[in-house]
């Protein structure tokens, strides 16, 4: 039997697995989100967070979702998307129901919260 072993000098070998998030992010809204500022204030600790940083966008509690308020959701999954980091949706169930109707379920795979599943 032979062992194959990297030699210590040899500085070549990049290791190319995703490095797992350190942090978590958690963005969240509540209520009646009517407009894209208000969602914009929702996602505008993402855009200061490392790359790294898993993002959870936590609309669970969300009541109402006009078009519009979902205008900066879509911007961060693709930014998210862009720079390989990480984005979970979770999501109530009329907030999941406007983003499939909105043809947005590949794009932002909202989740049902624990509670709902």
């Amino acid at each position: 039997m032979s062992t194959v072993a990297d030699s210590p000098e040899d500085s070549t070998t990049i290791d190319l697995r995703p490095v797992p998030a350190t942090d978590v992010l958690i963005l969240g809204g509540a209520g009646d989100l009517t407009d894209t500022h208000a969602a914009e204030e929702i996602v505008a600790p993402a855009y200061a967070a490392d790359p790294a940083t898993a993002l959870v966008l936590d609309l669970a509690t969300v009541t109402y979702l006009t078009v519009e308020a979902v205008i900066p959701f879509v911007s961060l999954a693709h930014r998210c998307a862009a720079r390989e980091t990480s984005l979970r949706v979770v999501a109530s169930e009329p907030v999941r129901r406007k983003l499939t109707s909105l043809g947005l379920q590949p794009t932002l795979a909202p989740e049902p919260p624990p509670a709902e599943s």
